[in-house]
C-alpha cells in the first residue's frame, strides 16, 4: 500500500477519517507536517498530527480514544499518526514591541509608507477608540488596476471604512473595497476537501489608496528587509512548505523571523464550527513571531529571493510541538489564493 507523499495525500486521508478523529475526546484540532519522535528530530515522513489536551499511555485509555499509529485513506493510501499535547494558554505573557528605529520608522517616523508599515482606523470616534494593524503589501485591483494595499478583515473591516496612516487622526490613505473573513473548504482546497459546515479563515482585505495620497509616498519594498521576489504559490502536491524559513515584518514586533511547522490546521471554533487555516508558524529566534498590530503582514520566504507566500492573521500562545512548553504560534493564510480571492495582484514596483 502507498504512503503519503504530499499535503493533498495527508488530506485526503485526513477527511477519510474525519469521524474517527472527531470521536476523541477533547480534540483539538489535526495539521497535517512530518513525523517527530519523542525526543527525537523532526523527520521528513508525512503524518496528520493530531492535537490533544493530554498525551497518555494508550495502555491507560479505553480503545474509542486511542488515536492510531497510522491511518489508511481511499486505496489503501496511509500516513503516520504525530499525537501532540496542545492546548492554548489561559494567560499570556505579554510581548515587547520593537523599540529599534525600525520599529519607529514602521509606526510613521519615515518619509514614505512601507510594507510593514501601520495602518488605523477609528472603532469609536466620540469615546476615542481606535485599532492598529499592518500594511501587508502594496496591490493593484485586477478589474480597474487602481494601486491599493492588503490587509486583514479585522483591519480593513468592512467596505466603505476609511484607514489612515499612521494613527486614525493622521493621513487619510485609503478606503476598504472589499473583505473577506471564511471561505468554504471546497472552493480554497478543492472538492477533496469538502467538509460539511467546514471553513478557512481567509481574513484579508484590499483598500483602495485614496485619490488624495501621494504615490511619491508609497515604497512597495518590505520595510527592513528590501524589494519582495515573485510571488510563490504553496504547492499542496509536495511537502515542501513543511520546515521553510519564512520571515515577517509587522507595525509592533518589526522583523521577526520563523518556520513554517505545518499546513492546513484544523480546529473547532467556540460556535463548534469547523475552521481551517493553511500556515502554521513558529519563531526561530527565541521570542515571538508576532503579536497584537502585527496582523495583515505579509509572510516572505527568508531564502535571499523573498518570495512572499503567505498573509499573517493571528495568532496566541499555545502548546503545539512535543518537547516544549507553552509558544507563541502564528496563523497565516496562503497569499496566492488571498490574491485571487480578493481579484488582485501584488505590486513590486512602481
Amino acid at each position: 500500500m502507498p504512503e503519503a507523499q504530499s499535503l493533498l495525500d495527508l488530506m485526503q486521508i485526513r477527511a477519510h477519517n474525519r469521524q474517527l478523529l472527531d470521536a476523541i475526546n477533547g480534540n483539538l484540532g489535526t495539521a497535517l507536517g512530518c513525523k517527530k519522535p519523542t525526543g527525537g528530530e523532526l523527520t521528513a515522513q508525512p503524518a496528520i498530527i493530531a492535537f490533544v489536551p493530554r498525551k497518555i499511555n494508550p495502555k491507560w485509555l479505553p480503545e474509542s480514544q486511542i488515536i492510531p499509529k497510522r491511518l489508511e485513506g481511499p486505496g489503501g493510501l496511509w500516513c503516520a499518526v504525530d499525537v501532540v499535547e496542545g492546548g492554548q494558554a489561559e494567560q499570556e505573557d505579554p510581548i515587547e514591541p520593537d523599540y529599534s528605529e525600525l520599529g519607529d520608522r514602521l509606526r510613521g517616523w519615515d518619509e514614505q509608507v512601507w510594507a510593514g508599515s501601520q495602518v488605523a482606523h477609528w472603532v469609536n470616534k466620540e469615546e476615542g477608540r481606535y485599532s492598529m494593524g499592518t500594511l501587508g503589501a502594496f496591490t493593484r485591483g485586477r478589474d480597474n488596476g487602481r494601486l491599493g494595499f492588503l490587509t486583514n478583515q479585522h483591519v480593513g473591516v468592512k467596505e466603505g471604512q476609511r484607514l489612515y496612516h499612521p494613527v486614525p487622526w493622521g493621513t487619510h490613505i485609503g478606503t476598504t473595497q472589499r473583505v473577506i473573513e471564511f471561505v468554504q473548504d471546497e472552493d480554497w482546497y478543492g472538492p477533496l476537501a469538502d467538509e460539511p459546515a467546514t471553513w478557512v479563515r481567509a481574513d484579508c482585505a484590499f483598500v483602495e489608496l485614496s485619490d488624495s495620497f501621494s504615490r511619491q509616498d508609497v515604497n512597495p519594498h518590505l520595510m527592513g528587509v528590501g524589494e519582495l521576489g515573485a510571488l510563490e504559490k504553496i504547492s499542496i502536491e509536495n511537502m515542501s512548505i513543511i520546515g521553510q524559513k519564512v520571515l515577517r515584518v509587522g507595525r509592533t514586533t518589526g522583523l521577526r523571523r520563523g518556520k513554517v511547522v505545518s499546513f492546513g490546521y484544523e480546529y473547532r471554533d467556540e460556535e463548534n464550527v469547523t475552521v481551517y487555516t493553511d500556515l502554521l508558524i513558529i519563531s526561530t529566534e527565541g521570542k515571538a513571531f508576532s503579536t497584537h498590530g502585527d496582523s495583515g503582514s505579509l509572510i516572505v520566504k527568508d531564502d535571499g529571493d523573498h518570495n512572499p507566500i503567505g498573509l499573517l492573521w493571528g495568532g496566541w500562545q499555545e502548546k503545539l510541538r512535543t518537547g516544549y512548553g507553552q509558544e507563541n504560534w502564528t496563523y497565516g493564510i496562503s497569499l496566492s489564493r488571498v490574491l485571487n480571492a480578493l481579484k488582485i495582484d501584488l505590486v513590486r514596483s512602481l
